[in-house]
């Protein structure tokens, strides 16, 4: 079974693959170890909503910035 955490991570690795970035353009544009990024993905540890809120607002800096 999904969790609420890894379905909001799944979709923001979604819009940031549709946009063009991978998961460790995401996790440094956050600010976040790609490492402890892919252990919130797998359901490993569970983030705090805070860094949940900085993925969110990294993809949408990053897609953002793509934009001409």
């Amino acid at each position: 079974m999904v969790t609420p955490t890894e379905h909001a991570i799944e979709a923001i690795r979604l819009r940031a693959k549709e946009a063009g970035f991978k998961m460790n353009d995401l996790a440094y544009a956050a600010g976040i170890d790609p490492a402890q990024l892919s252990r919130w993905s797998t359901g490993k540890t569970i983030p705090l909503y805070s860094n949940i809120a900085k993925l969110e607002q990294a993809v949408d800096a990053l897609i953002a910035a793509k934009q001409p």
